[in-house]
């Protein structure tokens, strides 16, 4: 039969069409964490706390601490990892008490570099990056990776303002006082963050003339969050978005 219902009396109901239903209904809310997964590191020792995401359509929940170690001088990531070119394992017989599955396919490691098959569409492995890690000879240092997240908190940019991710939508947040000069740089986003082209945003300011409104950019080569033409003395205050 060609016509497949999967949501139906009697239906066979594979994990893989399971995963799709959930990945589709979520939409830009997949590949997301839901709560906890929040990354720490003592020397190369790298702690990963318990948590939940969706990952391409697939409920993860991590229930207690999990420690991993680092090489040193590398660079890479602290992934949640699905692997379906492995095979799990039960003991038991389903539907009983004794009945416990192990889950060869699911695992939490350091990776160098991320590989993003689509498991919805015939892909096997996929690496969902929780932080960035640099490791140096004794310590490693970590770097959330905002876009796997939910909502992230406000982060400073180097200089002026902060910035803030929730789903797939970019603010900042700024509150400054133009010094007349050519442009006023806030910082730079991080590589994920960036838009694919320049976006020039409305900077209002705090005044009476909407002839002092500025524009904002942030530079997609880069991602250079930069106020253009600043007016001295002239105060700057406001919420902008975009979305990646």
């Amino acid at each position: 039969m060609t016509l497949q219902g999967y949501q139906f009396d009697k239906a066979k109901v594979t994990p893989e069409s399971d995963a799709a239903l959930y990945s589709y209904l979520a939409q830009s809310s997949d590949n997301k964490v839901i709560s906890g997964l929040t990354v720490t590191a003592t020397g190369l020792n790298v702690y990963v706390a318990s948590g939940k995401a969706l990952v391409q359509g697939r409920l993860i929940e991590n229930t207690q601490q999990v420690q991993l170690t680092a090489q040193a001088n590398k660079t890479g990531y602290v992934c949640i990892t699905i692997d379906l070119t492995q095979t799990n394992t039960s003991t038991g017989t389903p539907g009983t008490s004794d009945y416990v599955p192990f889950n060869n396919q699911l695992r939490l490691e350091l990776v160098e570099s991320l590989n993003r098959q689509d498991l919805n569409a015939g892909g096997f492995v996929y690496t969902f990056p929780l932080y960035a890690c640099e490791s140096s000879a004794t310590t490693v240092t970590l770097t959330r990776v905002d876009a796997s997240y939910l909502v992230s908190d406000w982060t400073p940019l180097a200089n002026y303002g902060a910035y803030k991710v929730s789903l797939n939508q970019v603010s900042i947040n700024y509150n400054i006082t133009g010094n007349g000069s050519l442009f006023m740089q806030f910082g730079y986003l991080p590589k994920h963050l960036r838009p694919p082209f320049d976006y020039y945003l409305l900077a209002t300011n705090q005044g009476n003339s909407l002839a002092d409104d500025k524009h904002l950019m942030i530079r997609a080569s880069d991602g250079a969050v930069v106020l253009w033409a600043p007016k001295s003395g002239t105060k700057y205050m406001g919420i902008v978005s975009y979305t990646l």
